[in-house]
């Protein structure tokens, strides 16, 4: 069974073409740059979208994504480490006064440091029964071909017994096995929720 956000509904962004997207795209930034590189400020935005709509709240998608790309700002390696998107995200809403305690699991590059698809799926598993989508950076997506390298999506469901693993990226769902990422992926990542 799966474990998931409560409103997923709520992640939906309505576009000027008349699609409904699930959360949102680096494609919808204007600059080149920020199209390049702006995977971990729209993560970020997800996150931040779903909150502030779960309290009323009715944020424009494209001035979020615009506003956050100023706070988690990627330098030269994109937004690589998930104290770069952590500080971000607490500026961002210090800044909108809004008050998050992050959360995080370190996915280190040496496999034998690495938590165990447990300790994985329990972290997504705790976030997600609070209803906080967890943000998943994903250095290298070693055999699971539906994953860019380098790259920020969104995780908002979990089937614990699968592992099976429901994600936005470019404003679509995806589906993938993040056990076979665990213990694929050449360097790892982490993963970052906020309460």
């Amino acid at each position: 069974m799966k474990i998931a956000i409560t409103k997923p509904e709520l992640m939906n962004v309505a576009a000027a073409d008349g699609e409904v997207y699930i959360g949102g795209s680096q494609e919808w930034y204007n600059d080149g740059w920020h199209k390049k590189a702006g995977c971990g400020p729209v993560a970020a935005s997800n996150i931040a979208w779903y909150i502030m709509r779960k309290q009323g709240l009715s944020p424009d998608y494209l001035n979020l994504i615009n506003e956050m790309f100023d706070f988690v700002t990627p330098g030269i390696k994109g937004v690589n480490t998930s104290a770069i998107f952590i500080d971000g995200v607490l500026r961002f809403a210090s800044e909108n006064k809004m008050i998050l305690t992050p959360y995080v699991l370190e996915i280190p590059k040496k496999k034998d440091n690495r938590p165990d698809g447990f300790a994985l799926m329990d972290f997504i598993c705790n976030a997600l029964n609070i209803d906080s989508p967890v943000a998943f950076l994903n250095l290298s997506n070693g055999t699971v071909s539906l994953l860019e390298n380098w790259h920020w999506v969104t995780i908002l469901a979990i089937d614990p017994e699968t592992m099976m693993t429901d994600i936005i990226d470019h404003g679509k769902m995806i589906t993938i096995d993040i056990s076979e990422w665990l213990n694929t992926s050449m360097l790892g990542g982490a993963l970052v929720y906020f309460i």
